[in-house]
Formats: structure tokens, sequence, C-alpha cells
């Protein structure tokens, strides 16, 4: 079974790419605003917010080959969530490709997904009734030092105890032929624009 297309490792890979781009030439450009010591830990969240946001802009576009959904938590705080008919990613920066990103419940919950002896089922009380087999569950991680990048989609073991799987994706690059360079970065201008018009309302600064 083939759970995620080359169209898909492509979207994923440009999500990543653009939105880190973004996130360090606008720590480069606006060094001085970040430099203050209590602006540490702003500075991660920042870099995941990027991202997350490259993903909701990526998704307009007619050929994005994934859904796209949001999950809302408390006090309106939201996550995209894109679903292919395998699994559900969301996604979140970590330490290395191999550590798992830091903890959420919902996460947690959505491990179950992923036992690889007995498949999670739940009963359809509508219609038929009959097994209907939930979806993975991954996570698009992503990190590391400007340059040298990584992105791995993972799927944690049930209980989120570690990694249980994953598929490197590669950071297939988007700027070898001139057109694709003007297409890159004219990418990172929407997303830079998108960010410096929201991204201080709604809480990423």
């Amino acid at each position: 079974m083939e759970l995620l297309t080359q169209q898909e490792k492509i979207a994923l890979a440009s999500i990543v790419r653009v939105g880190d781009a973004t996130y360090f030439d606008l720590m480069e450009a606006e060094s001085p605003m970040f430099a203050h010591q209590y602006l540490t830990d702003v500075k991660g969240r920042i870099r995941t917010k990027l991202v997350q946001m490259q993903c909701e802009i990526e998704h307009y576009d007619d050929k994005f080959p994934f859904d796209f959904f949001e999950r809302e938590f408390c006090y309106g705080h939201k996550v995209p969530e894109l679903r292919n008919k395998h699994m559900v990613i969301h996604i979140a920066q970590s330490r290395s490709p191999n550590s798992l990103p830091s903890k959420a419940e919902y996460k947690h919950d959505l491990t179950y997904n992923n036992d690889q002896l007995c498949r999670q089922m739940r009963f359809d009380f509508l219609g038929e009734q009959k097994y209907v087999q939930e979806p993975f569950y991954g996570i698009l991680v992503f990190g590391g030092r400007q340059g040298k990048t990584f992105c791995r989609l993972q799927f944690p073991e049930p209980g989120y105890k570690a990694v249980a799987d994953y598929i490197d994706i590669p950071m297939i690059s988007l700027v070898e032929k001139k057109e694709e360079t003007k297409k890159f970065e004219r990418k990172k201008a929407v997303l830079r624009e998108e960010f410096l018009a929201h991204g201080a309302k709604e809480g990423a600064l």
C-alpha cells in the first residue's frame, strides 16, 4: 500500500521548504526585533507557525493533493490538518528526525490509529453494520539549521512512546530553474506578507 504519492511528497516538501526559508529570511531581516533574550522561545514558535501558515496557503492551489481541515482548540487556537485516503497529518517542529515533537492530548489519542498488530476499529452504526478502519496518524516533522532542514513524516507508536515508522520527505529543490526560482520567491513573499499582516494579531508574536 502506497501511503504517499510522489505528488503528495512534493507538496509536503514545498510546505516545509517555503515556510522554513521564510523564517530564516525573517530572522535575518528583523534580527534586532528578535535579539532580546526574552524572545528566544518565541522564535521556535514562529518557525512552526510559518510552516503551518504555508500549509494553509498552499491548499488553495487547485492541484493541492490533500484534503485540508483545521483542528480547533480552546481560545480559538487552530492547527492545520491534512488528510488523504490513508492518513491524517499534522505539522510540528522537532529536535531531530528521530525525535517526536512535543506531546499533546490530541496527538496521543490519534496514535492509537497506528497499532501495527491490531488496527483500531470502530463500529459504524449508520447504514450497514460493518467495521471501519481508522486512518493512520502521521506528523510532518521538520527542524535543523539553516540550509540543513530535515523533513520526515513520522508515525508515532500508540501512546506516543516512540516513532513506530517514518517516511523521509526529500527536500526537493524548487530553485533549479529560473521560473522555479521566481515561483519560490513569490511563495516566500506571500507568506511573509501574510505573517506580518496577521501573525502578531493572532498571537504568533
